[in-house]
C-alpha cells in the first residue's frame, strides 16, 4: 500500500510525510499549491527530507500541500518517473493509494493503449482528462462511479485551480478542523473520511462539494 496526505501549511505537511513513510519508501511526490492557483510538483525516488529544494520557504509561499508516499509496484525494483505518483495529464494531476481491479478494461472501453496503463493508477486521471467538460464535481463523481476496487485520492484540476480528496474502501482521515488528510492517523482526534464523499480542499480546509457511489469491495462492520 502507498500513502496520501496534505495539509493547508508545511509544517503539518512535513509531519504527515514523515508519519507516511510507513506506507513506502520507494518513491515519494509532492504538489505545492499558491493560493491563485500556481502549482510546483516534485516526484522522486526513496525518501527525502523536506529541506533544501523541497522547502525553500514553502510556508511563505504556498497555502496548500499534498504528498504521496510509493511502495514497489509489483515486480518493478528500479525506479522510473514514468510509474511514480503523482501522474497528470493536460487536465489533471493525481496521487492514488490502492488497488483499482478494472483499469485494463476501461482502457480497452476508451481506446486507451494497454502500454499507458502500466501502473492501475494512470486511468484516473486519463479518464478524467477524457471525459471532462468543465465540470471538476460532475467528472470526479463519473470516473469513481466506473473504478473498481479500493482507492483514495487527491485530484488536482488545473483548469479551475481546485484540489480534491475521494475515498472508497482505501483508508483516510482527516482532523477535527479538517486542514489535513492521511492515510494514517495523524493524532487522536483524527476521524476517518466517509466513502464516497467529494470533499474540496483549500487553505480553510475539506469541504463536502458531491458524492459517488462507493464500490468498497470488502466487508464494512
Amino acid at each position: 500500500m502507498c500513502g496520501i496526505f496534505g495539509a493547508t501549511n508545511f509544517n503539518d505537511f512535513e509531519r504527515l510525510y514523515a508519519k507516511n513513510k510507513i506506507r513506502g519508501t520507494f518513491a515519494h511526490g509532492f504538489i505545492y499549491i499558491k493560493r491563485n492557483g500556481a502549482t510546483c510538483v516534485k516526484r522522486g525516488p526513496g525518501a527525502r527530507s523536506l529541506t533544501g529544494e523541497y522547502a525553500w520557504q514553502h510556508q511563505l509561499q504556498y497555502d496548500m500541500f499534498a504528498g504521496h508516499t510509493q511502495s514497489p509496484t509489483s515486480s518493478v525494483r528500479d525506479y522510473d518517473e514514468t510509474t511514480s505518483h503523482p501522474f497528470e495529464t493536460d487536465n489533471f494531476i493525481v496521487s492514488h493509494n490502492g488497488v483499482l481491479e478494472n483499469h485494463l478494461d476501461l482502457a480497452k472501453q476508451h481506446e486507451i493503449p494497454i502500454s499507458d496503463v502500466n501502473v492501475d493508477s494512470k486511468i484516473i486521471p486519463m479518464l478524467l482528462d477524457i471525459m471532462y467538460v468543465g465540470s471538476d464535481v460532475l467528472v470526479i463523481q463519473e470516473v469513481c462511479n466506473m473504478l473498481k476496487g479500493i482507492f483514495s485520492c487527491w485530484i488536482y484540476c488545473k483548469p479551475t485551480k481546485l484540489l480534491y480528496v475521494v475515498r472508497n474502501g482505501s483508508t483516510l482521515y482527516t482532523d477535527a478542523n479538517k486542514s489535513k488528510f492521511t492515510s494514517l492517523k495523524y493524532g487522536d482526534a483524527d476521524q476517518e473520511i466517509e466513502q464516497g464523499h467529494i470533499l474540496c480542499f483549500t487553505s480553510e480546509g475539506l469541504t463536502t462539494v458531491g458524492e459517488f457511489t462507493p464500490s468498497n469491495p470488502f466487508f464494512i462492520f
